[in-house]
């Protein structure tokens, strides 16, 4: 059920990435499937995008490759960075983000991707991102909150003037611990929680839902 506790936009808002503003499902596909073949690992790609949102050594860990994760890692980045300029970004993103930038807002990113990944993808995009957040030494990644309270901080924004914008269970928790609005994308690849302050449809819902 959507909840319509906010009286005002907010000023700061932090977007996910993949499943959110980057349609990288076929991506980390192919890249799991260079895995499968250089390393051997025999997991399905499914179980590995089950757990997708979360820092690739915690998923690692999760599937019970924590031993392989290193390796496992560069592998996926190498394929990953391949194929990433034909990985496509979900359709009306770039208008919606150009209108938000427009009004005034503060647009950031925090995300599970590694940096030079996130580089890669943000290139491509209309405009600039007040703070983007990947992992870093000394922050512990989604669902824990630290990338958005930091976020907010570099900001000097306050968690009741902030929404995250995500599309997966960690995306949903890492907010409630962070004391931040979630919104939930549909178009995502996670299940709609039940708690979200909102549920997009499409990229002009969520942009009449931030302006509104």
């Amino acid at each position: 059920m959507n909840k319509t506790t906010v009286n005002r936009p907010k000023s700061l808002i932090l977007f996910d990435l993949d499943g959110v503003i980057l349609d990288s499902r076929r991506n980390m596909e192919i890249a799991w499937s260079s895995v499968r073949e250089e390393l051997g690992i025999a997991l399905p790609f499914e179980a590995y995008f089950a757990e997708i949102g979360r820092p690739f050594p915690d998923i690692m860990a999760r599937l019970g490759l924590a031993h392989s994760a290193g390796a496992i890692e560069r592998v996926f980045r190498r394929a990953s960075s391949q194929s990433l300029h034909e990985t496509p970004v979900f359709e009306g993103i770039d208008k919606m983000l150009s209108t938000l930038a427009d009004s005034g807002r503060q647009l950031g990113i925090v995300t599970s991707k590694d940096a030079a990944r996130t580089e890669l993808v943000l290139d491509r995009l209309p405009i600039g991102f007040a703070v983007v957040m990947t992992p870093r030494d000394g922050l512990r990644g989604k669902p824990a909150p630290d990338h958005l309270l930091f976020a907010m901080a570099r900001c000097n924004v306050d968690p009741s003037d902030t929404v995250f914008i995500g599309d997966m269970d960690s995306d949903a928790e890492a907010a409630r611990r962070a004391r931040v609005d979630y919104v939930h994308v549909d178009w995502g690849y996670g299940a709609r929680p039940a708690d979200c302050l909102f549920a997009a449809k499409a990229p002009a819902d969520l942009q009449t839902f931030l302006l509104s």
